[in-house]
């Protein structure tokens, strides 16, 4: 008997996004498939572990559901026969991956931020999700060995839960975490597990921006001093992995000279592991029906960047979204 196309997820079942509305069952905080969660609310674990059974189910016999569609993700599974697709079953639904997304508040106003378009501006924390986390401990839903945590946000630095929640997973042992912020306040609680045997700290850091005037143009806050201090404390006091972050923006740093400055300031600063680069998504969060374009000398810049990286041997990554649209926009 012939098998249709088959898909696999290795989120599904294995991640909890905590949003402002909802529960996200993968890493997607616009679309992603979920279930409503609001303050009051009790957290039902068979409720979530059923709805996600639904969609690894339509996704198995080659039906990509509509909150899954665009997702780069979920891969083609290949079968050797029938009875190998009729019996395979999921791996343990044991949770390996927390994204904690919940709250939008943040302590500047950049330019392409997305969180407006996506949430609004009045946007408030609707729970609190330390206790959430103490009962999915309490029920042993967590694969704590490989929990990998996320604090995604708004900005963490104005999260009032942050080090609580920290305490909490350190408590119980967790040790992958990767932290986003723009690196405005300094997040002491990292220096504090810096001693802690086998922990991995990933700090992002989105700094946009290589000189004090276009970051304060794409940030609206004049901050750059403190920023650029704050990762020079973490390259000297912590054992973070650091990771700073440059989202291509039109006619503000989308220009060789920008990133020129920007590349040259990563080198000084001789702590970051690794730059990461992104594009400016809103044209397309503005209008889902139209073609997102990426202008052409887009790619020019990227690989400016690559051959940078290369030759003062610092890592570089390209957003697997931006990588999509910049290979597209080449065919095209």
């Amino acid at each position: 008997m012939k098998i249709n196309k088959s898909y696999v997820c290795e989120k599904l079942g294995r991640t909890l996004n905590f949003l402002p509305d909802r529960v996200s069952f993968c890493c997607s905080y616009a679309e992603g498939p979920g279930l409503k969660y609001e303050k009051g609310m009790t957290l039902n674990l068979k409720e979530i572990t059923k709805s996600e059974m639904q969609f690894i189910k339509l996704l198995k016999n080659g039906k990509i559901p509509a909150q899954c569609s665009g997702c780069i993700d979920y891969k083609e599974k290949k079968y050797n026969n029938f009875f190998e697709f009729l019996f395979s079953k999921q791996s343990s639904m044991l949770i390996n991956e927390i994204i904690v997304n919940h709250f939008k508040q943040c302590d500047c106003n950049c330019v392409y931020c997305s969180q407006k378009i996506i949430w609004g501006d009045e946007t408030q924390q609707n729970y609190e999700l330390l206790p959430i986390i103490k009962e999915l401990f309490k029920a042993d839903s967590i694969d704590k060995n490989n929990l990998k945590v996320e604090f995604q946000g708004g900005n963490v630095s104005v999260l009032s839960e942050f080090e609580p929640l920290m305490q909490e997973f350190l408590n119980n042992g967790c040790k992958y975490f990767t932290i986003l912020t723009n690196g405005i306040k300094y997040l002491s609680v990292i220096e504090k597990t810096n001693s802690m045997s086998g922990i991995i700290f990933r700090l992002i850091i989105s700094l946009d921006s290589g000189t004090k005037e276009t970051f304060a143009k794409i940030k609206q806050i004049d901050a750059f001093d403190e920023v650029i201090k704050n990762i020079k404390e973490y390259g000297i006091k912590t054992g973070a992995i650091i990771t700073l972050k440059y989202i291509l923006i039109k006619d503000i740093n989308d220009n060789s000279r920008e990133v020129e400055n920007f590349l040259n300031l990563a080198k000084e600063l001789r702590c970051i592991h690794s730059l990461c680069f992104d594009i400016d998504y809103r044209d397309i969060l503005f209008d889902k029906s139209k073609n997102f374009k990426v202008l052409v000398h887009y790619g020019d810049l990227i690989e400016q960047a690559r051959k940078f990286c290369m030759e003062n041997r610092i890592n570089f990554v390209l957003l697997p979204y931006a990588e999509q649209y910049i290979e597209n926009n080449k065919k095209v």
